[in-house]
């Protein structure tokens, strides 16, 4: 955790997400510039420690570290490369942090701008959301170099109970955008299963809570099955590939005779019968995992071939 003199810290975009981040830092003592805006963001500051700047040239003149929170690239790019934002105001050795969800492009075209002026970036987007950032019980996903990782892992602690350093600058928001991909497809999924369990007898809350107490509510694809499996190359049978391909055929046919359409689970009921044309149905089934590798061209790192 933090400790010691704290730098000048200014926090830019104090909304529904980076007040409760700011005001982390604000407890933590951080010395703690802020700047929105919207007035009434700001306003919720007054009466404290945190000094509220007039104009984002005022913030970025006075600070060392400046935070960013943004609601998306447009206003990233407005606050930093924009007419009176940080670029053109910034002094050497400030550190920019991106808390946005952003574009991984922009980001590594902004660090690289930022790089002429001496200046250096970090992108490192949370999960969590605003409940998280209250508790301090953020994930903090970093991209950049590792000395501006660990210049920025104090600050990012302090509303963080995660923070995780996963490449060079853009690969935070990667990250970040992959796992909102995971989340809001698992969604869907969801959605198909809980209305074809309705149309088969079984209320959507008891299904749900089923679903919370079996391998897949307790995170056994994640922690587990696939780093067990596809991440080492290591096929050899736990569920074998025949057996999910089973297993998905009912389910879609349970939803084809309650008339429930189900796209998601038909695009991955055909995945795994190309996976079983191949000759692969004796093999753990996550060996169908394999065929977006080889569609895409892109050899998964640090693992080695399939078994």
């Amino acid at each position: 955790m933090v400790s010691g003199t704290h730098p000048r810290v200014g926090f830019v975009g104090v909304g529904k997400l980076g007040r409760p981040m700011a005001q982390r830092l604000m407890e933590f003592g951080f010395d703690l510039i802020v700047f929105d805006t919207d007035d009434a963001a700001t306003s919720q500051f007054e009466r404290t420690s945190v000094s509220i700047a007039k104009s984002l040239e005022n913030l970025v003149m006075e600070c060392e570290i400046i935070c960013l929170c943004l609601p998306g690239p447009d206003e990233m790019k407005k606050v930093l490369l924009g007419q009176g934002g940080v670029e053109v105001n910034i002094r050497p050795g400030t550190l920019i942090i991106d808390h946005t969800t952003n574009s991984p492009a922009l980001v590594r075209e902004v660090e690289k701008r930022l790089k002429l002026r001496k200046a250096a970036m970090v992108d490192a987007p949370v999960s969590g959301g605003v409940e998280g950032a209250a508790k301090g019980s953020l994930t903090t996903l970093v991209g950049g170099d590792l000395i501006d990782f660990e210049r920025a892992r104090g600050l990012l602690e302090c509303f963080s109970n995660t923070v995780l350093h996963v490449g060079p600058i853009g690969t935070g928001t990667v990250a970040k955008l992959m796992n909102n991909l995971a989340a809001f497809a698992l969604d869907q999924v969801i959605a198909e299963c809980l209305t074809i369990g309705e149309s088969a007898g079984i209320e959507a809350n008891r299904l749900l809570q089923a679903l919370q107490q079996s391998a897949i509510g307790k995170g056994g694809n994640l922690h587990e099955r696939i780093p067990e499996t596809f991440m080492k190359g290591d096929f050899s049978p736990r569920f074998t590939l025949a057996g999910a391909h089973k297993d998905l055929h009912l389910a879609v046919e349970m939803a084809d005779e309650g008339e429930v359409p189900v796209k998601i689970a038909r695009n991955v009921l055909n995945e795994l019968k190309a996976a079983l044309s191949m000759g692969l149905g004796d093999q753990d089934a996550s060996i169908a995992m394999t065929l977006q590798e080889e569609r895409s061209g892109i050899h998964i790192s640090n693992r080695p071939a399939k078994k």
